[in-house]
């Protein structure tokens, strides 16, 4: 056991946890705190490397994270859970495809064609969802405006990218959409999406539990796998945030099918109405008569 492990105490580590907490909402489980420690272990010893240094202690390094903005930015990126892929939760995409694009689609003017629908993935990892929405739309013709954000940068650079592992798909969830990625699959196996389909999405650095900032009017919004991390008083606040101000009357929101149990029907916005479809909710804004 190497120095820095000795000194990464339970107190201090703690206090990272907390002060993690206080900046993004995020509450860690127990099974990503393990990552999380693994992170500083290895953050202490570069910067003993580069200052030839073997004097850095956690309690040293925790008043550098609340001062440096670097490295703030770096805990917060090693504390956020990134696991997506393609077409996740495929009963989403079906209601997608055959109710909500169409619908949305059928309301727009017929006076201004090129009117895009606008879609807003939050918290959207290293783009996968964004991509999987943009790549549906424009099998049926349809013109979208898309935003993706999310509070770790390094999963946005990853997104601006475009390119993605074999992992990136499910052999079964998803299956059904795989035929829209056929175009950009390598010989590897892999995809390198071109670089007009990633200019058209506009990544955005964005806290939720900031509550500022959020994007506008959009007519979609898939915010999933997220309300899991955070307490109950601010799942309320984060719903409420885009349900009055970022979701425009007739819109959609999009939760993981995973997390109905974590939301209390007291947390749901009056302005939103729950849909059940099959084995599929979402929530319906309603439009003021």
């Amino acid at each position: 056991m190497n120095q820095s492990e000795k000194l990464l105490d339970e107190n201090t580590f703690a206090k990272l946890i907390e002060l993690i907490t206080q900046k993004t909402g995020i509450i860690p489980r127990d099974s990503h705190k393990s990552g999380i420690r693994n992170y500083v272990e290895k953050r202490l010893k570069e910067l003993e490397e580069v200052s030839n240094s073997k004097q850095i202690s956690p309690e040293t390094f925790l008043s550098l994270i609340e001062v440096n903005p670097i490295e703030m930015a770096l805990l917060i990126n090693s504390s956020t859970v990134n696991e997506t892929y393609f077409f996740r939760e495929e009963a989403q995409f079906e209601v997608l495809e055959q109710k909500v694009l169409p619908e949305l689609k059928a309301k727009t003017p017929i006076t201004i064609p090129i009117t895009p629908i606008r879609i807003w993935s939050a918290a959207c990892s290293t783009g996968e969802e964004i991509y999987s929405i943009l790549l549906l739309a424009e099998s049926l013709g349809i013109k979208t405006e898309c935003t993706a954000s999310d509070i770790n940068t390094m999963v946005l650079e990853k997104c601006n990218n475009g390119v993605y592992k074999k992992n990136a798909i499910r052999s079964v969830d998803g299956a059904k959409y795989h035929k829209l990625l056929e175009p950009y699959k390598t010989e590897a196996g892999e995809f390198q999406l071109t670089e007009k389909l990633c200019s058209s999405i506009n990544t955005r650095h964005i806290n939720l539990s900031d509550l500022t900032d959020f994007p506008k009017n959009q007519n979609i919004i898939f915010i999933r796998n997220v309300f899991i991390y955070f307490s109950n008083e601010m799942k309320k606040q984060i719903l409420t945030k885009i349900a009055e101000e970022s979701l425009a009357p007739g819109g959609y929101l999009f939760v993981s099918m995973n997390e109905v149990a974590v939301l209390d029907s007291l947390m749901i916005p009056k302005c939103l109405e729950q849909i059940v479809d099959g084995k599929v909710f979402y929530f319906h804004k309603k439009v003021d008569k």
